[in-house]
C-alpha cells in the first residue's frame, strides 16, 4: 500500500468522522462508550487529537534513519505490558475528559473537517519522507499514516457502537441517519 493509498484511506475515515459529528444530537454526545468513564464526546476529543497531531507531524521531517521500519513494530512496543498504552491509560482518559469539556463540538468536529484534511494535503506534497514521531520514534511517513488509519478506524467503530449504529466505512448521507 502506497503513501497515497494510506492518505486516501485516512482522508475517507476523517470525512466519516466529520459527517457523523456534524449531525449528532446533544444526547448522542453523552452516550456511554465501551471505554469505562468515556462518553462519545470524550472519545471524540481523544480521537480529534490525531488530526491535530498529524498537522504537527508533517512538520517533523527528519533525515534520521527509522527506528521502527513498520508501524506494527511501534504499536507492539506501545502495547507491551510496560508500554505507553498501558502505563499512561489513566492519564489519556483524564485528558480526553478534560479536552471534551474544554473544546466546543465545532472545534472537535473541525479537527476532522479542516485540520486533518489540510495536513493530508501537506503530507501528499511531502511524499515518502521520514518523520520524528513525537519524540518516540522515527518512522517513514507512510507508516505514521498507518497508525492514524488504525486509530481512526478503531475509535470510529467505538463511536458507532456507542450510538447503536451499524458500522460503515462511507460518509453517511446527510439526509439519512442510520441507527
Amino acid at each position: 500500500m502506497t503513501l497515497d493509498d494510506r492518505l486516501a484511506a485516512l482522508d475517507e475515515l476523517w470525512s466519516v468522522w466529520a459527517a457523523i459529528g456534524a449531525n449528532l444530537t446533544d444526547a448522542e454526545w453523552h452516550c456511554d462508550t465501551r471505554l469505562d468513564g468515556w462518553d462519545v464526546r470524550a472519545l471524540w476529543a481523544h480521537a480529534a487529537g490525531w488530526p491535530f497531531g498529524f498537522s504537527m507531524l508533517v512538520g517533523r521531517v527528519t533525515d534520521d534513519k527509522p527506528t521502527h521500519p513498520v508501524a506494527a513494530d511501534l504499536l507492539r512496543e506501545f502495547n507491551e505490558p510496560g508500554g505507553i498504552a498501558n502505563s499512561s491509560r489513566d492519564q489519556v482518559a483524564a485528558a480526553a475528559r478534560d479536552d471534551a469539556a474544554k473544546y466546543t463540538i465545532e472545534q472537535l468536529v473541525g479537527q476532522f473537517a479542516g485540520t486533518g484534511p489540510e495536513a493530508i494535503t501537506a503530507a501528499r506534497y511531502l511524499g515518502p519522507v521520514t518523520v520524528d514521531y513525537f519524540g518516540r520514534a522515527v518512522l517513514p511517513l507512510a507508516e505514521a499514516v498507518s497508525i492514524g488509519v488504525v486509530e481512526a478506524t478503531v475509535h470510529l467503530l467505538d463511536v458507532q457502537r456507542a450510538l447503536g449504529r451499524t458500522p460503515t466505512c462511507r460518509k453517511p448521507d446527510s439526509r439519512t441517519r442510520p441507527r
